[in-house]
């Protein structure tokens, strides 16, 4: 009896090899992450409005910069797996060369939506989308060889619609993009066994693992932020700062409730002649801005609660707009805007 157990396990094990052929290569993960961490970090500081001032030559400088570098990766990626395959007397499976083209085509599709942003809107979703895109490459991969590759793939698709749903500040979805990259992906190289099968509870404890590391980091790093944000200089009345002479370094001026603040509009294109309109606006909350040598530098406050920065704490978002025309009143359009801040 003891022998017929042993021949089905041999049998069972071999049927389970033969449809898990596809072998996930530790350095890809290595390298595919420590690249994607890098690029979530970096690309702001190297491409910056002070070295392309145009907003087209933004977006195509992202666009170039990205191709590049994902195509160098793909492109060492690619020959390093072939270079150890031969060293070691192997083969390429076809199945592995097909998810290799899928790879590929996500990853040009990532890139695609990242330059897409720049034109149409949504930039707030860069690095959810590439979490989402990571992580349905990662599972697809795993379906054909490791069965931990599709956890740590639903995982990371989870977290990006997570932190989508959750409204996740866009400097948190920054870092944890990072962090699910450069630490998620090296340390699932060594997760991986050579296509085991294990039971839920063990693949349930590598899950709470692997989301500690990817997790913590992104949220100390956020507190860290935080205070940083915060500003050490008193807050002062907007009389006070009317009367006091123009100071050097950070000052911190409190806009009351009721202030009326002109927003200044301009709104042109091919169909409309440029136009400029300053729209009065008044400040239902009071709101501390930071000046530094006389001009905002993006932090503020809503009533003494958390510091935010401008660029990822405030968005507005159009609602509604619909347009009319009667005999009476000719034409219009009616547009309702919502200024919205981060939680």
């Amino acid at each position: 009896m003891s022998t017929l157990t042993t021949q089905l396990e041999a049998i069972h094990s071999m049927l389970a090899a033969g449809h898990r052929c596809v072998h996930m290569r530790r350095h890809s993960l290595v390298l595919w992450g420590v690249t994607g961490g890098v690029l979530c970090l970096a690309t702001e500081y190297i491409i910056t409005a002070d070295r392309f001032p145009e907003h087209w030559m933004r977006a195509t400088a992202v666009l170039v910069f990205l191709a590049a570098v994902l195509a160098a990766v793909a492109v060492v990626d690619f020959r390093y797996t072939r270079h150890r395959a031969q060293a070691s007397d192997e083969s390429i499976p076809f199945v592995e060369a097909q998810i290799t083209k899928l790879w590929w085509l996500l990853i040009a599709m990532g890139v695609a939506f990242t330059f897409g942003t720049s034109f149409f809107g949504g930039g707030y979703m860069v690095f959810v989308a590439w979490l989402i895109v990571f992580g349905l490459g990662v599972y697809v991969h795993g379906l054909f060889s490791e069965q931990i590759l599709e956890w740590a793939g639903v995982m990371m698709i989870v977290l990006g619609v997570a932190a989508l749903a959750a409204s996740v500040p866009y400097v948190v979805t920054q870092w944890l993009a990072a962090s699910v990259f450069a630490l998620g992906m090296p340390l699932l190289a060594a997760m991986l066994d050579r296509g085991r099968a294990k039971s839920a509870w063990i693949r349930g404890m590598q899950s709470a693992l692997w989301l500690a590391v990817v997790l913590a980091p992104p949220f100390a790093a956020y507190e860290w932020l935080k205070t940083q944000d915060a500003p050490s200089a008193p807050a002062l009345s907007l009389e006070s700062f009317a009367r006091e002479p123009e100071a050097r370094g950070a000052t911190v001026v409190t806009l009351p409730a009721g202030a009326r603040i002109p927003v200044k509009v301009r709104i042109g294109g091919g169909v409309v002649q440029d136009h400029e309109e300053i729209l009065p606006l008044t400040l239902a909350r009071s709101i501390d801005v930071v000046l530094l040598d006389g001009k905002p530098d993006g932090r503020f406050r809503v009533e003494g609660g958390e510091w935010k920065r401008r660029i990822y704490g405030m968005w507005i978002r159009v609602l509604d707009m619909q347009g009319a025309l009667t005999r009476d009143a000719g034409p219009a359009v009616s547009l309702k805007l919502d200024l919205t801040l981060d939680r």
